[in-house]
């Protein structure tokens, strides 16, 4: 009863969907707002309906229904509640359902937003979620349901149905097939989701910016209706990489976070392209510049939505991150063409009309350090996709694949990255005024020397000779330095208003400014992640050996001995375990445990790294192959990876920075006058 119900409540879904872009087609064709009104009550029904659909499925999954085709493919007994809840992303037809259900969510906030005098860009946007809904929905309906069953025929053959076929019994399997072993991890509670809320999220400043082409209305209101949109989806974008990095770096046990894989590139594109849109986007609500090019970003960053689901989905690529081979590959291929010839056709139709008021003037400022960071970021975002894609053509063309591998991504983009992280680092001088400029001459002279501090770490402590490491941790240095000091002239200068004591004067630019600090915190967050990235990729070392119990391995004046091996059978996995004290001058200062977990059932084995980190390095032990033969024997990989956990702690400040940002202004001024002074 479950499964019929939530294919009926997915089915009357996708009814209500293709009516409202129906409706919304007429009230663009009449003229007639009754055409509109009817749409968003669609609009208001489907958001509920999916809802009862996806919750049924869940139910089903933590019921244990292993007659649905879904759920005994992607669960099973052993596994805990958490698990087989989340398993609803683990395959392909729940992952959908959760894809419409988060599209349905973000329209039914879109449309119930009050418009006023934004009204006529309503009917357009609404056009095209119709469109995208229904899209989802039939596959969902037509292609990829999650809610067949199993059912035995009477001459003994089985078949996939939502209803009984005539003369079946239904067939319940006594235990699922079960997740995959490599999702099985925390990670995956929250990567997908994160990543999904991320590309859908998008679909709000796409919707818009359409809406502002077909109605010829260029003003700045869309990207005022949009800016909380791209930020909020540009979080969960961003959070969701690094949560799926943290997955690689704890699960995979190739001792780093980004492999350059396919898919991590698919979903690193549509970021790059954001995060060009967050910067010019200011500048078009304060000087009414780049108005065009903002609207190529929000069409180009929707469309690598499309085109990453469509990589991941088509089973065009083999890869940990993408679902089996399916036929929603076409489907999916010919929405992106649809969305893209539509797209760039009104946007070479409204062209001429899109000039900008304001000519940027080039220069130390900040228009001219928006437009190279705009230029890295798209250089960097042409190289993946011609990485990505070009493997693809090759084979298409020849019949030989092709693999670029991280090797050629590193040498590639590795520069341009640096170059990033230095124009992070200059952008709060552009800030200042020629005059103050001037003033700071001094704190200048301080800082440059400072920032070579972080170099001269590495030359002297690590031993580092790379110059392409160096140059990066100075830049970095500098960056930090510089943030540092004006987030210091800021305090200086509440300081010297007397407005309040001295925590007062530590919080002033916040309650100044929160877009323009919470902005600083972000740069501030990438910094700290680029000193992670920079530690893993320029300083890791590495070192292999076959250890006896007793015996010792030397990495980087830590002494690794091999301890025991253990062996245990637990929930269908047999598990073994070794142990590994860590000992520097003698003296312990913990134990790593990496172990190999075998599923039998499933013929799989996932390796999980034993992993000590604080601040300044990560330990890292991977157990790579024992024998049975000689159970007192193992063979090991050992990394020592300084400074990753900049990485995760990079990516929490981010996070704060765009929460402030998105604070509105009142609550802290109203704080501010109220307080005595």
């Amino acid at each position: 009863m479950v499964a019929v119900t939530g294919f009926l409540t997915l089915a009357l879904a996708f009814l209500l969907a293709v009516y409202g872009l129906v409706a919304a087609f007429f009230a663009l064709m009449l003229k007639a707002p009754v055409w509109i009104k009817s749409a968003r009550i669609a609009l208001l029904l489907i958001f509920p309906l999916v809802s009862i659909s996806l919750v049924g499925l869940l139910l089903m999954l933590a019921g244990q229904h292993f007659e649905l085709s879904y759920v005994y493919s992607v669960t099973s007994r052993e596994m805990p509640l958490y698990l087989r809840l989340t398993a609803l992303w683990g395959g392909q037809g729940g992952s959908l359902l959760f894809w419409s259900w988060l599209v349905a969510g973000f329209s039914l906030f879109f449309a119930l937003r009050k418009w006023r005098t934004e009204a006529d860009l309503l009917p357009w946007s609404l056009l095209l979620v119709f469109f995208t809904l229904s899209f989802f929905l039939m596959i969902n309906v037509f292609f990829e349901m999650p809610f067949e069953r199993f059912w035995l025929l009477p001459d003994g053959s089985r078949l996939l149905s939502l209803l009984p076929p005539s003369g079946a019994q239904l067939l319940v399997p006594a235990d699922g097939q079960g997740l995959n072993p490599l999702l099985r991890h925390p990670g995956m509670i929250w990567h997908p989701p994160a990543l999904y809320l991320g590309f859908i999220g998008f679909i709000i400043p796409f919707a818009l910016a359409i809406g502002s082409l077909a109605t010829g209305r260029h003003a700045q209101r869309w990207l005022e209706i949009a800016r909380p949109w791209i930020l909020m989806t540009w979080v969960f974008l961003s959070l969701g990489l690094v949560l799926g990095m943290r997955w690689a770096y704890d699960i995979l046990g190739w001792g780093g976070y980004w492999g350059w894989d396919p898919v991590e590139v698919a979903a690193l594109l549509p970021w790059l392209s954001a995060t060009a849109l967050l910067h010019t986007q200011i500048l078009q609500e304060r000087r009414d510049a780049f108005k065009r090019w903002n609207l190529v970003l929000v069409i180009v960053t929707f469309i690598l939505v499309i085109f990453g689901a469509f990589i991941t989905r088509s089973g065009v690529l083999s890869s940990v991150h993408t679902f089996s081979g399916s036929e929603i590959g076409l489907p999916l291929l010919i929405y992106a063409a649809v969305l893209t010839l539509t797209s760039l056709g009104l946007l070479i139709y409204r062209w001429r009309s899109l000039s900008a008021s304001y000519e940027p003037e080039f220069g130390f400022n900040i228009e001219t350090l928006t437009l190279f960071t705009n230029l890295v970021l798209l250089s960097i975002l042409l190289i993946c996709l011609l990485g990505m894609v070009y493997p693809l053509v090759s084979e298409l063309i020849t019949g030989t694949p092709i693999t670029v591998g991280p090797a050629w991504y590193k040498r590639i983009t590795g520069p341009l990255f640096i170059v990033l992280v230095l124009l992070v680092g200059v952008c709060p001088l552009a800030v200042w005024s020629g005059t103050n400029l001037i003033r700071m001459k001094k704190s200048l002279r301080t800082v440059l020397p400072l920032s070579a501090l972080p170099l001269l770490a590495a030359w002297f402590v690590w031993g580092v000779r790379q110059w392409v490491v160096l140059v990066a941790l100075c830049l970095v240095g500098f960056g930090i330095l510089v943030m540092m000091m004006d987030y210091l002239r800021q305090v200086a200068a509440a300081r010297h208003r007397q407005t309040g004591g001295l925590w007062y004067s530590l919080w002033a630019p916040f309650r100044g400014n929160l877009r323009r600090n919470g902005a600083a915190l972000v740069h501030l967050g990438i910094i700290l992640m680029a000193i992670g990235i920079i530690g893993i990729e320029g300083l890791q070392e590495e070192a292999q050996a076959t250890l006896s119990i007793g015996e010792t391995i030397d990495l980087s004046g830590i002494t690794f001995r091999f301890e025991e091996l253990e062996h245990s059978e637990d929930e269908g996995r047999l598990i073994t375990e070794a142990r590994l004290s860590i000992s520097r001058n003698r003296q312990l200062i913990g134990m790593l445990y990496p172990r190999r977990e075998i599923y039998s059932k499933m013929g799989l084995a996932i390796t999980q790294p034993g992993l000590k980190s604080n601040l300044a390095v990560d330990l890292y032990a991977i157990l790579v192959d024992w024998q049975p033969t000689t159970p007192n024997q193992a063979a090991f990989q050992i990394f020592y990876n300084p400074l990753v956990a900049w990485l995760w702690i990079g990516a929490g400040m981010l996070t704060l920075g765009v929460v402030l940002a998105l604070l509105p202004v009142g609550s802290w001024k109203n704080r501010r006058e109220k307080r005595p002074g």
